[in-house]
């Protein structure tokens, strides 16, 4: 037992220097990822000219619908009409910017058929006021043009508006958990099945039988390296996002990287399978990309799923990368626990489990 663990720690040192040996390894491990966040955290950062807009009608007047109209018009504004407790959800996660209720008694006429003085109610992100504010403003113009064409006489319409405590989330908190799963799945696809092609065509695995080391814990060494490299390369890049762009990891870390390893676990058990499957390098090349690809765009890792189809949206529910890429964006964004995220866990497991044993039938060492 001591002497397998000592040959499996020496294997293991020795593949870890292999693996940092090599130039594009570690630039598609670690350079390429920064690339990716760098990019998106800079645009994230550079802001724009529009702005979005939550809206609950709660009255049936007219004049409700007029605010309501009128706030479709303006072009630097992105309207989403939806309920109250949604709008609050969607302030506090930053994915609007003012959150414009309309009130049931808003518009209504006494009894003489007059209007009465009516008033929106405003929230916008207290830890981020720029954007709600500035759409504020435009807000407060669109009103007092409205109150112009109705009456000369005292405003009568007029909003109230106040900045909330949210968790402070943007573009990049939901950028980055997705790039971390994508670079991920191109750690466990691409690193063992092009190091794996490679060796398996240069007849190193055939010869490695003949040796005294046993070809499990070769393959077990390659399976840690991989496994030390993906942790690194995530704690690498959430440090960096925090730092550089200021990533908001709500949950626990622990909780976070450990469902980082079992995402490497589960991508590992492919990149055997496409190294089982592929004679050479050309093989491995279209297989892995053919693989990894439609979970790439389809699995929510640079934007959601809302937009998509209902039958494709169902579809990609399943893939392994949504689960990953869910999980790691559920704790980061909203301080979930493993308990939260059952349903990704077990989704992964499953995968992890359907995926090692397909890699045990496939693979060969010629």
């Amino acid at each position: 037992m001591n002497r397998s663990l000592t040959s499996l720690k020496s294997l293991t040192a020795a593949s870890i220097k292999m693996y940092f040996r090599n130039k594009a390894a570690i630039f598609f491990t670690l350079f390429l990822p920064l690339m990716f966040i760098a990019i998106f955290g800079f645009l994230s950062q550079s802001g724009g000219a529009t702005f979005s807009i939550g809206v609950d009608n709660q009255s049936t007047t007219p004049l409700a619908a007029q605010v309501v109209g009128a706030l479709k018009k303006v072009e630097a504004f992105k309207l989403t009409e939806s309920s109250q407790p949604q709008l609050d959800e969607k302030l506090g996660k930053g994915k609007i910017d003012l959150e414009v209720i309309i009130p049931a008694d808003f518009g209504r006429s006494n009894a003489a058929g007059q209007l009465q003085p009516s008033r929106l109610i405003a929230h916008y992100n207290q830890a981020r006021p720029q954007n709600g504010q500035a759409a504020n403003l435009v807000l407060g113009q669109i009103l007092s043009g409205l109150n112009a064409q109705i009456t000369r006489a005292p405003q009568l319409i007029s909003v109230q508006s106040s900045g909330v405590q949210t968790s402070n989330l943007g573009s990049i908190d939901f950028l980055l958990p997705g790039i971390l799963a994508m670079s991920i799945m191109q750690l466990g696809v691409f690193s063992v099945a092009f190091a794996f092609v490679s060796m398996k065509a240069a007849g190193m695995l055939r010869r490695l039988q003949a040796t005294p080391t046993h070809p499990v814990q070769f393959v077990a060494a390659q399976a840690v390296t991989r496994l030390i490299v993906g942790l690194l390369q995530v704690i690498l890049l959430t440090v960096l996002g925090i730092w550089l762009f200021h990533f908001h990891l709500i949950g626990n870390i622990f909780e976070f990287l450990l469902i980082a390893i079992l995402g490497t676990l589960v991508f590992l058990s492919l990149g055997f399978i496409v190294a089982g499957w592929a004679k050479d390098e050309n093989q491995a090349a279209p297989i892995a990309n053919l693989v990894s690809f439609p979970m790439l765009f389809l699995s929510g890792t640079f934007f959601p799923r809302d937009a998509f189809p209902a039958w494709l949206k169902t579809i990609t529910d399943y893939f392994p990368l949504t689960y990953l890429t869910d999980a790691l964006r559920t704790i980061a964004n909203e301080g979930a626990h493993l308990a939260q995220i059952s349903g990704d866990l077990l989704g992964l497991a499953v995968w992890g489990v359907v995926l090692f044993i397909i890699a045990v039938r496939v693979f060969r060492w010629e």
